[in-house]
């Protein structure tokens, strides 16, 4: 008899420190995550890159510009593109998309050659690389814009693009000067 009640005080331990154990995991996982196709997953890890990138070029400017307009339209980009990556690093958690904190390999070549150049000569090389990245970066949103299969993902990038636009036509009209 002792056998069988302690068979049975154990298996009810047992029980109910699984079922504590079960309550105490984040609702995150235990439901499955809404995922992306691969070619959305590629779209979201290369714009995160980019947007990195394009905040440590735009950071460079804040510092190294002469141009108050430049300086204002750099501390611009700053917020903006921290803003759209930080909103980019929530979705892709959301979707179970792991980002690199690395930079865009192209944008790191930039950010060297513009630390080697300096005043007037800098505010345009900085304005030629932000309007070289947004012509490619429009270019992509507005691809995926018409391709993405994820709902959550095309809202984010329709957001997104009206402001990248302006950041180019911005850019272009300073560069023009």
């Amino acid at each position: 008899m002792k056998t069988t009640d302690r068979s049975r005080k154990t298996l009810t331990g047992l029980a109910l420190a699984l079922f504590a154990a079960a309550m105490a995991l984040p609702e995150a996982q235990v439901l499955p995550k809404d995922t992306l196709n691969p070619v959305d997953v590629q779209f979201v890890k290369h714009e995160a890159a980019a947007g990195l990138g394009m905040v440590k070029i735009a950071e460079l400017g804040v510092m190294k510009v002469q141009n108050a307009d430049v300086k204002a339209f750099a501390e611009k980009l700053v917020a903006d593109h921290s803003g759209a990556n930080a909103e980019l690093k929530q979705l892709a958690v959301d979707k179970g998309i792991d980002l690199s904190a690395v930079v865009d390999p192209a944008d790191a070549k930039t950010f060297q050659d513009l630390e080697k150049v300096s005043g007037a000569a800098f505010d345009k090389a900085f304005l030629a690389a932000v309007v070289s990245a947004h012509k490619t970066c429009v270019d992509h949103f507005e691809a995926e814009s018409k391709d993405a299969k994820n709902s959550d993902l095309k809202l984010w990038v329709d957001k997104m693009t009206p402001t990248l636009k302006s950041h180019l036509a911005r850019a272009e009209e300073l560069h023009s000067r």
